[in-house]
């Protein structure tokens, strides 16, 4: 499994540990229809918004094999419910920025997963709040070029 994808498990793991996002399908990489509504409040986690940027890390292993310095921008988007979407994201952020600060390495999948920016979407016309907000991550991760699965030095 490619360590993006061993990232995003532990991402998962870590938000579905959240007791109000523990319940299946409320925390999911990716999703492929709506959300039903008696589902919102959701987690969505994606890397859509921004490509993954790499960089040549020569000697990546004992053996001298090159690898890459990987940095992925991962979102984790919120899908809100309450007829305050503004303080129920707040609460939210409280709970995901809480359970992120707490495993930066990720259970050692990346070398460092930090808060880069949130948002809080709204339309631009009307200022009426769209129900979404998302969190994104910078997450800093190595692999040899030669196996995406394998962790670099």
């Amino acid at each position: 499994m490619h360590r993006r994808s061993q990232i995003f498990g532990a991402v998962k793991g870590k938000l579905s540990a959240i007791p109000n996002f523990a319940a299946a399908g409320k925390v999911e990489r990716g999703r492929v229809r709506a959300i039903p509504q008696e589902m919102l409040p959701a987690i969505t986690l994606t890397w859509a918004d921004a490509g993954e940027r790499s960089e040549v890390r020569p000697m990546a292993n004992a053996a001298g094999a090159d690898g890459y310095d990987r940095r992925l921008a991962l979102s984790i988007i919120v899908h809100l419910r309450d007829l305050d979407p503004e303080a129920e994201f707040d609460r939210i952020c409280v709970d995901v920025e809480r359970a992120m600060g707490e495993a930066i390495t990720l259970d050692g999948s990346a070398i460092e997963a930090l808060l880069q920016a949130t948002e809080f979407f709204v339309d631009r016309e009307t200022g009426l709040p769209l129900g979404v907000g998302r969190l994104v991550y910078a997450t800093h991760y190595t692999t040899l070029a030669s196996d995406p699965e394998a962790a670099a030095l």
